[in-house]
């Protein structure tokens, strides 16, 4: 039989115990386990042992943060039973929801811990994305909505460094570098022919350009690529790309952004500074009221990374054709720090057309315990990428 706690009420007796049956006077039958308490009676004569249970006792989270960043889940736990127990406790993210971290937790009766859970966040598809969070343990869930921005909020990849983006021209990170940390600028610009962009193209490897120092990295359009040390750090000066303006967009200051062709600090100048080439590029080309032909963006990315070795690695992702014409591309799955096309599908979608496909590949061993490549989503227009993992 099913043990549950109880409280019944029969007559003038109050019965507290584990689950039997009472006669029809209100009295256990023989052997069970329920105690009927007189009136007046001011104690139990029975009582319950309640498993091992574990509570949600606080939640809180890093949001808003920006697109590509860690977002951080920190969690009280409590177990509320009478007995020590272990149990898995997941963070449960999206509409759709998915499992992205979980910790293996311990806890006697009565006792509490704090723990960490984070996943790194996507790219929203618009301005900002919001979804729930959930940390699950089985038994009690507690549930937050986040914020991902284009441009960033509380989540610092490195608290000891400071990003400043002081115009579209001029971008600073203050800090203490150590040998291997890197500092590189990418940028948006328009051109005779249209808008361009740079990925990582400008910037040092510290050890390997510059030699490890405390001070500033500042990077400046200039007309000409150039790094030079002075006495507070370094200048990096980033070439004038297109006649019609060049704006720094973001920095890349986290090695992973880095290996995966991410920005890890956005500019939140860009946006408007390239209305403004775009605008002088249409009144000087004659563009202005031209149907913009079909052009094709990544939207939003996910893989079911990690995987295996031996098994086969899937990129879901949303194509969008931001152009006012229809149009037809092949999406390519380029992979590896050596990029190869690993898989490919011919796409046609009209004017703000949307379509969500997958791309996949099997996954090779890897050399040691686990391997880290990126994987990108190529349409031929616009790239997106995220670093995998092989295990």
């Amino acid at each position: 039989m099913e043990r549950r706690t109880f409280i019944a009420t029969a007559g003038i007796g109050i019965g507290v115990g584990v689950a039997g049956c009472l006669d029809a006077g209100g009295t256990a039958d023989e052997g069970d386990e329920t105690t009927a308490i007189d009136e007046g009676d001011t104690e139990s004569h029975g009582s319950t042992t309640i498993p091992a249970t574990f509570e949600v006792a606080s939640t809180a989270t890093n949001s808003p943060v920006g697109g590509g960043e860690l977002l951080v889940v920190d969690a009280t736990i409590e177990n509320v039973g009478d007995e020590e127990g272990t149990t898995d406790v997941d963070l449960v993210v999206g509409h759709t929801p998915a499992v992205e971290d979980s910790q293996m937790l311990t806890l006697g009766p009565g006792e509490t811990a704090d723990l960490t859970l984070e996943f790194q966040a996507g790219y929203p598809a618009g301005d900002t994305e919001e979804f729930p969070v959930c940390v699950d343990t089985g038994a009690h869930e507690a549930c937050e909505t986040v914020v991902v921005g284009e441009e960033g909020g509380n989540g610092d990849p490195d608290p000891g460094e400071d990003v400043t983006f002081e115009s579209c021209e001029r971008a600073i990170v203050s800090g203490t570098f150590e040998e291997g940390d890197i500092a590189y600028a990418s940028t948006g610009f328009y051109t005779e022919s249209g808008f361009g962009n740079t990925i990582i193209e400008d910037g040092i490897t510290i050890g390997e350009d510059v030699a490890p120092f405390t001070g500033t990295i500042t990077f400046e359009i200039a007309d000409e690529r150039a790094v030079s040390e002075g006495v507070d750090g370094v200048i990096v000066t980033v070439p004038e790309y297109g006649e019609y303006g060049t704006a720094i967009t973001g920095l890349t200051t986290d090695p992973d952004d880095y290996v995966g062709a991410g920005i890890t600090h956005s500019n939140p100048h860009a946006e408007e500074c390239l209305a403004e080439f775009e605008s002088e590029w249409e009144d000087e080309t004659g563009q202005n009221g031209d149907p913009i032909p079909a052009t094709f963006e990544v939207t939003s990315m996910a893989t079911n990374s990690p995987v295996g070795g031996g098994e086969l690695l899937v990129v879901d992702a949303t194509i969008e054709n931001v152009g006012d014409e229809s149009g037809t591309t092949d999406v390519d799955l380029v992979v590896g720090h050596d990029p190869a096309i690993e898989d490919s599908r011919m796409l046609t979608l009209e004017a703000s057309e949307t379509a969500d496909l997958t791309l996949e590949f099997r996954a090779g061993y890897p050399a040691g315990d686990s391997e880290s490549f990126p994987v990108c989503v190529d349409t031929g227009a616009h790239e997106s990428c995220e670093t995998v993992t092989v295990e």
